[in-house]
C-alpha cells in the first residue's frame, strides 16, 4: 500500500470512529441497506449451496467406496464356507459394485461438475467484484461524511487569520465532487444489485433440473443393478422378508448360536 493509501485508512478508520461515537452524522441510504441484506443473503445461501453440492459428491464416492468394501468383504467371507451358491451371490455382488463405482459414478461425474457444480462456481464469483464495489463504496462515503464534517466545523467556527473564504469555498469543491463520486457508486449498486438477485432463479434453475436428472440416472442404475442380483436370491428368504418372518428366523438362528458351547 502506498503512502497516499496508508493515509486515506488512517483518516478513514479515525472517521469510522467519529460515527461510531455518534460525533459525526452519517450518510445514511435505506434503499441501499435493503438491497444489500438481500445481496448478503443470497451470498451466504448460494455460497453454503456450492459447498453441499461439493459435498454430495464426495458423498456419492463414499458410498459407492464403502459398496465396493462391503462386497470385497462378503466376496472373501462366504469363500471360506461351503456355500457355493451366496460365494457366488457374493462375488456377483462385488463385481456389481466395483461396475457401479468405476463406471457409473465416473460417468456422473463429468455432467455433474459441467452442470451443477462449475454454473454454481462462477455465479459465487461474481461476488468478488461485488463486494469490492461495495468496499469501495463505503470508503467514498466515509471520506464524503468526512468533508461534510469539515465543511460543518468551519462554518461553526471560522477561523480568524483571513483564510475562511478560501478554505470553505476549497472544501465545498472537494465536497462537490466527493458527493457525486459517492453517489455516483450508490446509485450503480442499488441499480445492479436487484437484477443480480433476479437473475439468480433463471441462472440456476436449468442446474437444479440436471442435479435431479443425475441423481435419479445414478439411483436408478443402483437400483437395476441390485434388482438384477435380488432376483438370483433365496425364494424363501425374499418370501420371509415381504411377510414379516425374516426377522422370526434371524432370532431362532441367534438361539442356536447362544446355545453353542465353544468356551468349554
Amino acid at each position: 500500500m502506498s503512502w497516499t493509501g496508508i493515509k486515506k485508512a488512517i483518516n478513514r478508520a479515525g472517521t469510522q470512529v467519529l460515527l461510531k461515537t455518534g460525533q459525526m452524522d452519517q450518510t445514511v441510504d435505506k434503499e441501499f441497506e435493503f438491497e444489500e441484506k438481500r445481496y448478503r443473503n443470497m451470498e451466504t445461501t448460494s455460497n453454503k449451496l456450492q459447498k453441499e453440492l461439493r459435498h454430495y459428491l464426495e458423498s456419492l464416492r463414499i458410498l459407492t467406496n464403502s459398496q465396493v468394501n462391503i462386497g470385497e468383504s462378503l466376496s472373501t467371507y462366504y469363500g471360506i464356507l461351503p456355500s457355493q451358491k451366496f460365494n457366488s451371490l457374493s462375488q456377483q455382488y462385488y463385481s456389481v459394485m466395483k461396475s457401479l463405482s468405476d463406471k457409473c459414478l465416473s460417468e456422473l461425474e463429468y455432467p455433474y461438475n459441467q452442470t451443477v457444480l462449475n454454473p454454481i462456481s462462477r455465479f459465487n464469483s461474481y461476488y468478488i467484484e461485488i463486494n469490492e464495489a461495495i468496499k469501495k463504496r463505503a470508503n467514498k462515503q466515509l471520506d464524503y461524511d468526512a468533508m461534510k464534517n469539515k465543511v460543518k466545523k468551519l462554518i461553526e467556527k471560522p477561523p480568524t487569520n483571513g483564510e475562511y473564504e478560501t478554505k470553505l469555498s476549497n472544501y465545498q469543491e472537494q465536497l462537490v465532487d466527493l458527493e457525486k463520486t459517492y453517489e455516483t457508486l450508490n446509485q450503480q449498486l442499488k441499480t445492479e444489485i436487484p437484477k443480480l438477485i433476479n437473475l439468480r432463479i433463471p441462472f440456476l434453475d436449468p442446474s437444479f433440473e440436471a442435479f435431479v436428472k443425475i441423481q435419479l440416472r445414478f439411483f436408478n442404475e443402483n437400483y437395476q443393478q441390485l434388482n438384477s442380483l435380488q432376483a438370483k436370491l433365496d425364494a424363501k428368504t425374499r418370501e420371509d422378508y415381504i411377510h414379516g418372518r425374516l426377522d422370526k428366523r434371524l432370532d431362532d438362528i441367534l438361539g442356536k448360536m447362544r446355545e453353542l458351547n465353544i468356551t468349554g
